[in-house]
């Protein structure tokens, strides 16, 4: 989601039925992961569904309505779209930008509830027990047992009417269907798999859960392909070797260096990158953030020159220990460089990055946000001896009355 300003107008459509279960998933389950804006966005963005028909609508209306500033909008906007609810198209105009907003159903409670990656979310934000708790709300009555069933079966009340029902007269309309929301993921990890085997005829259980997150975090890092980073990857697999240890992530990452300060080798390999529009230097370099890879935005950075081997070690480091993703990295790599003098200082990156892991932040906007976030004073209460000076008593001195004005005048005569 590009940054919307107050001249920018919107249109929404709903993409899926939004029943009263769905929003009591979006209210309960959604909600610790979304934040309180994106939620209260969504619900409004809901029942305004049908407000002024046909014409856009100007984000003023959303402003005025809570109180947001156009920063908070676009970082609501794209927690919607980061978790599936939401998709957004942009179009430009010569005076304003236009927006269509496509809303999807959240996932009922079974659906939820079986998603790893919406469950450990909400798990590592409440914990195991609150979790479980509120799964509970959503439970359903067992199956009754022990009793005789006198259910009536669908031939023995309807058998007669289906038999009269003749060729021209069924229904041969087109279905309704109700679209769900789905997390919009870069990395295809079933396409890297499909290439992998077609390519190398390496199966995926050659590999283990770890060599594959790490192969996406090389991938995003780097912008590379599937087809690409699977090519790569069979250059230096090595079967011989137990599941876990067969990739050799540091010559792989070592030949990526290498291939970087060459482009015409390396952009055969890279993802496309469609740049969207923008008529300020803040939304480019935002766009720039979120499209492109932490590589090639330090090389932006640097105007055009190459990255120094350390530095290379340093974004390897937020990628592949810090589990951070390339916008993140991107924000916080310019965050870096704006507030220390162009340089890349390796521990306060990485004290940053632990605080964006621990917020698990995925957009740039909401890491610079974070980053810019002033720190709560008083927080918390100093253990014994950690952290607290010894309290000193001002000792009284004399007074020294060779300050006095009289004393300057005294040395002139």
């Amino acid at each position: 989601m590009r940054l919307v300003k107050s001249n920018d107008f919107y249109s929404i459509k709903v993409r899926g039925y939004v029943t009263p279960l769905h929003l009591d998933v979006l209210d309960i389950l959604y909600q610790p992961i979304l934040g309180f804006a994106a939620t209260s966005l969504y619900r409004y963005l809901y029942a305004m569904r049908d407000f002024r028909k046909g014409d856009p609508l100007s984000f003023t209306l959303i402003h005025d309505h809570f109180g947001f500033t156009y920063d908070q909008i676009s970082s609501a906007l794209s927690k919607l779209e980061g978790l599936g609810l939401m998709r957004s198209f942009y179009s430009t105009r010569p005076e304003f930008s236009e927006y269509v907003l496509e809303l999807y159903a959240p996932k009922d409670p079974a659906a939820f509830s079986q998603d790893p990656l919406f469950m450990n979310l909400l798990n590592d934000i409440l914990g195991p027990r609150h979790t479980q708790d509120l799964l509970t709300l959503f439970m359903l009555d067992r199956e009754t047992l022990n009793k005789d069933e006198v259910t009536s079966s669908f031939a023995e009340i309807y058998a007669n009417q289906i038999m009269d029902i003749k060729s021209d007269g069924i229904f041969n309309g087109a279905p309704l269907e109700n679209v769900v929301g789905t997390v919009k993921i870069v990395f295809d990890r079933a396409l890297f798999f499909n290439r992998l085997t077609h390519n190398r005829k390496i199966l995926p259980s050659s590999l283990s859960t770890d060599e594959v997150k790490k192969i996406e975090q090389i991938a995003g890092l780097y912008n590379l392909t599937e087809d690409a980073i699977s090519q790569k990857v069979g250059d230096y697999y090595d079967a011989g070797k137990k599941v876990g240890s067969r990739v050799d992530f540091g010559a792989l990452t070592q030949n990526l260096q290498e291939l970087v300060k060459y482009p015409d080798l390396i952009r055969p390999l890279r993802r496309h990158v469609n740049k969207l529009p923008g008529e300020s230097e803040k939304i480019k370099l935002i766009n720039d953030m979120e499209v492109m890879g932490p590589v090639d935005f330090l090389v932006k950075m640097n105007d055009g020159t190459k990255v120094a081997p350390a530095d290379f070690r340093i974004l390897e480091t937020l990628a592949l220990d810090y589990n951070l993703l390339p916008p993140v990295i991107n924000a916080l790599v310019y965050y870096t460089l704006y507030h220390n003098n162009n340089e890349l200082v390796r521990a306060l990156m990485e004290k940053n990055a632990s605080l964006l892991a621990r917020n698990k932040v995925v957009t740039a906007l909401d890491a610079l946000d974070t980053l810019e976030r002033p720190p709560v004073k008083g927080r918390g209460r100093p253990r014994k001896g950690v952290g607290v000076e010894p309290k000193i008593e001002a000792k009284e001195t004399p007074a020294d009355d060779t300050d006095d004005p009289i004393w300057d005048e005294l040395k002139k005569l």
